[in-house]
């Protein structure tokens, strides 16, 4: 009888011990998935955050080039470092830099969370004097005050375009004049022509000409 009871005691250690590495095993593979989840998760919002996802059709150039530009301060002086300042403008993997030509100071650079698809140096506004516009993305369609007809959250990528006067005596140089909120449109592709009019060149071709009129841009043409 004794090695009988032996027997089924063996039987009953060896079936706790079964069951405890099942259970083990389980809340391992448990915990594993969520880890991978979580791992998931946060690389998808990662990647999200650094505008991974922003639309196929979006044309992203990089370019340099070199401006001389009119200081906005007088000065008598003939010396032509005096009366302007040329500068380097570098787009470079969505980012716009723009430093002193000889000294390659930084003058400028486009912030964190921007995303710069283009730029142009033109007289958008018809006044003689050249403003920066860039084709930027980035996170909500306004900026820090919402109309009061928004409701909820704003953090969705969308497409803008900002206007900015030259200001010599900024530090940064760049003072906004005009920063428009989220476009939109779905924008392939955008040039300035001879009469400073900005054209939207859409995912399905369509073709939309804005103007300066008074204040902002103005939809004067749509090009099917």
């Amino acid at each position: 009888m004794s090695d009988n009871n032996e027997l089924k005691d063996d039987k009953k250690v060896n079936n706790n011990t079964k069951k405890k590495k099942i259970i083990k095993t389980a809340i391992i593979g448990i915990i594993t998935v969520l880890i991978v989840a979580v791992l998931c998760i946060l690389t998808v919002y990662v990647l999200w955050k650094k505008g991974f996802f922003i639309p196929k059709y979006v044309t992203w150039n990089n370019q340099s080039e070199t401006f001389s530009i009119e200081k906005n301060m007088g000065s008598e002086s003939k010396n032509a470092s005096d009366i302007c300042e040329k500068v380097d403008f570098q787009l470079v993997k969505k980012h716009l830099k723009i430093t002193n030509h000889g000294t390659g100071e930084v003058l400028y650079e486009s912030p964190k969370g921007w995303l710069v698809s283009d730029y142009f140096y033109a007289d958008i506004d018809s006044d003689d004097d050249n403003e920066v516009v860039m084709m930027v993305w980035k996170q909500g369609s306004f900026g820090e005050h919402k109309p009061f007809w928004h409701k909820g959250k704003d953090n969705k990528w969308t497409q803008h375009i900002f206007i900015f006067e030259w200001d010599s005596e900024r530090d940064d140089r760049l003072d906004p004049k005009w920063m428009s909120s989220g476009l939109g449109i779905k924008v392939h592709n955008v040039y300035i022509d001879e009469k400073n009019r900005v054209h939207f060149i859409a995912e399905d071709g369509e073709e939309t000409i804005w103007q300066w009129l008074g204040w902002g841009l103005t939809l004067v043409q749509v090009i099917n």
